[in-house]
């Protein structure tokens, strides 16, 4: 397990160090991600240190969404007065969102079949 979450602080680590370095518009944790994701693609299986330690972590993912409720309750007065720009953000991005999905699926699929 302590090999796992090495791994997983390491690529967050090299994440962050990538970001930093090359000043990317993308944030350290979300290098770090892809970091662990093009490793696992190229051993082409889940370490079992690993799987262990983020099995342990996901138990108490609950615990990160305590921020987030914090901030809602701090600035529910502000939420109530913009709710409507929030809920056009969220629903114009949800549909934004499928739409895109939606395209690329339809892309890759006629791709496919065409090499077929």
């Amino acid at each position: 397990m302590l090999r796992g979450i090495l791994l997983l602080f390491l690529c967050l680590l090299g994440g962050d160090i990538l970001a930093e370095g090359l000043h990317l518009p993308v944030p350290g944790p979300v290098m770090g991600m892809i970091i662990m994701f093009a490793g696992l693609l190229i051993r082409g299986s889940v370490p079992d240190d690993l799987e262990v330690a983020g099995g342990g972590l996901l138990k108490y993912i609950g615990l990160l969404f305590v921020p987030a409720g914090a901030g809602i309750s701090m600035y529910i007065g502000l939420i109530a007065a913009e709710w409507d720009v929030i809920l056009v953000a969220s629903v114009g991005s949800t549909v934004l969102t499928l739409l895109s999905c939606a395209l690329l699926f339809t892309w890759l699929y006629n791709d496919a079949e065409d090499k077929k």
